[in-house]
């Protein structure tokens, strides 16, 4: 997956929000789920939900901002580099919530980890492949579209349309140079 200035689909744009925040909301609601099942308390009580949820969502925030600071202009936090910072604090709020209630053990810890990971960057991965891969025109189809091309200008008989066809095969004769060899 192309990363880095190779995004054409981050070039000139900010954070898609409307995919960040219910993307990352229902992935931190699904870690919580998948943890809560772990540890069998699904079944308790919407406010035992609640305070299973505040502490990744407060974290979850902090995230968001953290990661805002340190892009500092190129804040695309649907690519994996930046919701990784995001994944991390989300799971520190997480863990300091259940510190401060007294249920923090190591292999929660690692599963909660695993979890919003899993989910949060998970996402943000599936996401940048699918448009990675939208944004790339397969070798193939580009000598077809190429040959397309060719075609149509060849069939007219404007002398301009000639000297298009010749930049498009050949931009370095087209401007009456040759390369070195």
């Amino acid at each position: 997956m192309p990363d880095g200035p190779d995004r054409p689909w981050t070039r000139g744009r900010r954070t898609r929000w409307w995919l960040v925040v219910p993307a990352d909301l229902v992935s931190v609601a699904v870690s919580v789920a998948l943890a809560a099942a772990s540890t069998k308390t699904l079944a308790d009580t919407p406010a035992l939900w609640w305070s299973q949820l505040w502490g990744p969502l407060a974290g979850l925030g902090l995230g968001w901002l953290l990661a805002l600071v340190v892009a500092r202009g190129q804040d695309h936090l649907e690519v994996p580099g930046p919701g990784a910072l995001v994944t991390v604090v989300a799971w520190a709020g997480w863990a300091a919530s259940r510190t401060w209630t007294g249920r923090l053990s190591l292999d929660w810890a690692l599963m909660s980890l695993v979890l919003l990971g899993a989910t949060t960057l998970g996402w943000r991965v599936l996401y940048g492949y699918a448009k990675a891969h939208d944004s790339m025109v397969p070798k193939p189809v580009q000598r077809r579209l190429d040959a397309q091309a060719a075609r149509d200008l060849q069939g007219r008989q404007d002398p301009r349309d000639a000297q298009d066809l010749q930049a498009a095969q050949d931009p370095q004769a087209a401007q009456g140079t040759t390369p070195e060899r």
